[in-house]
């Protein structure tokens, strides 16, 4: 039952994502702020900021040594050799999450990141470039819904996905 629950979930995303089919174009603004602004097919546009990141033996130690985590996934282990439940040391996959509200906060200083809904997908190894992507869904006045994505740059598959809801600075 979990594969199907497993197989659902990634067609669910993959759908998600060509809904959002786009065609990406910058212009002088967002080229000054770092952003892109997407056009959808349907002719809206959404604001996405993007951050490349690669985590390290180092960063899980801190990040353990700070949450007090330290399931052995995430150290030296029988995994170390690729073999294992997950293929090989895997990065704590909420260390791979604060990237969103550190992106976001890059993006719009003094916002307040409210609350955040996870899917874990795929895990991500140590020492694996991923990209952290945030997208605006929604905005009412100071409240904003975010897309939130974690994807490996090698092959673009999404480790981790869901929506962030964030108070913005007035």
């Amino acid at each position: 039952m979990r594969r199907a629950l497993t197989a659902r979930a990634m067609r669910e995303t993959t759908r998600l994502r060509a809904v959002r089919a786009v065609e990406t174009s910058r212009t002088v603004h967002d080229r000054a702020r770092g952003a892109e602004t997407e056009r959808a097919t349907t002719g809206e546009a959404r604001e996405t900021h993007t951050a490349r990141r690669t985590f390290t033996a180092a960063d899980c130690v801190a990040f353990a040594a700070l949450t007090g985590d330290a399931n052995p996934i995430h150290f030296e282990s029988a995994d170390e050799d690729g073999g294992g439940r997950l293929g090989g040391r895997a990065v704590h996959g909420m260390l791979a999450a604060s990237g969103f509200g550190a992106l976001l906060a890059k993006v719009a200083p003094g916002t307040v990141y409210a609350s955040q809904e996870l899917k874990f997908r795929r895990p991500i190894r140590v020492d694996e470039e991923v990209e952290i992507e945030i997208a605006l869904v929604k905005r009412s006045g100071t409240r904003a819904k975010y897309e939130t994505v974690v994807c490996r740059v090698a092959c673009g598959t999404v480790c981790i996905d869901g929506f962030a809801l964030a108070l913005l600075p007035e």
